[in-house]
C-alpha cells in the first residue's frame, strides 16, 4: 500500500519529541494502514482534526 498523502502536512508528527515512538505509528498508519486512520478518516470527511488526536483516534493527554 501507498504512503499516506497528508504525511506531509499530519500536525500529529511535532507531538513526538523521540522519533523511535512517531515511527511505530508511521509503520503502523501513515505508510501502510492509513485508510485506518482516524485522522485520515476525519480529514477525508471534511471534519476538524484535533491536533493531539493519534491514529487509533485516542487523544494524547497533555501536562500543564
Amino acid at each position: 500500500m501507498a504512503d499516506c498523502p497528508n504525511m506531509a502536512s499530519c500536525r500529529m508528527y511535532p507531538l513526538f519529541k523521540l522519533a523511535g515512538t512517531l515511527k511505530v505509528w508511521q509503520l503502523n498508519y501513515c505508510q501502510s494502514k492509513f485508510t485506518e486512520c482516524e485522522r485520515y478518516k476525519r480529514a477525508c470527511m471534511s471534519q476538524q482534526v484535533p491536533d493531539g488526536m493519534l491514529p487509533n483516534g485516542k487523544l494524547l493527554k497533555r501536562g500543564n
